[in-house]
């Protein structure tokens, strides 16, 4: 018997719109649509985009699974403790 797919939130995608190759997700910050002209020149510049914290990130994963951002976050844990196993091998040496 055949799975079902995993369906993208679309809500959800417009506001993550990409993972990290370490598994964070982004996402833009808020309240910069309208009312900038009474704002100052660094509170407009400083808009820009953050990662989703680790509270909420099951949260965001579940809802735009197509990310991948779990599987990624799970190869970047791999990967640092093999670094960090191979470093203490090292420097036993």
């Amino acid at each position: 018997m055949a799975g079902f797919k995993m369906k993208t939130r679309k809500a959800a995608a417009k506001r993550f719109r990409k993972a990290t190759a370490t598994g964070k997700i982004i996402r833009s910050k808020g309240h910069h649509g309208h009312f900038l002209s009474k704002r100052g020149q660094k509170a407009r510049n400083n808009q820009g985009t953050t990662y989703v914290n680790d509270a909420n990130f099951e949260q965001a994963n579940a809802l735009v699974p197509s990310l991948g951002a779990k599987k990624k976050r799970s190869r970047a844990i791999k990967n640092s403790l093999r670094r960090a196993t191979e470093a203490k091998q090292q420097a036993a040496k």
